[in-house]
């Protein structure tokens, strides 16, 4: 798939995901010279998805701290 095709297919900008392929998160391949063409498969695209899960849970909050007062 192109960088477009990914970015429609997972409903995010094209900018996300020229982010995602530049900092490593989303493996890719290129062919040609120079830039050449990025081509993303479906694979790599799953891969890429599943490390972004999350598990859905809120957070814990955090624990309440116990302030002493200084006499």
């Amino acid at each position: 798939m192109t960088v477009e095709e990914v970015a429609l297919r997972i409903n995010m900008s094209d900018s996300f995901v020229y982010g995602a392929l530049s900092d490593g998160r989303l493996k890719h391949h290129r062919f040609g010279k120079g830039q050449g063409g990025i081509r993303i498969s479906e694979d790599q695209l799953a891969a890429f998805l599943a490390d972004t899960e999350r598990s859905g849970k809120p957070a814990e909050p955090a624990p309440k701290r116990k302030y002493r007062h200084l006499t």
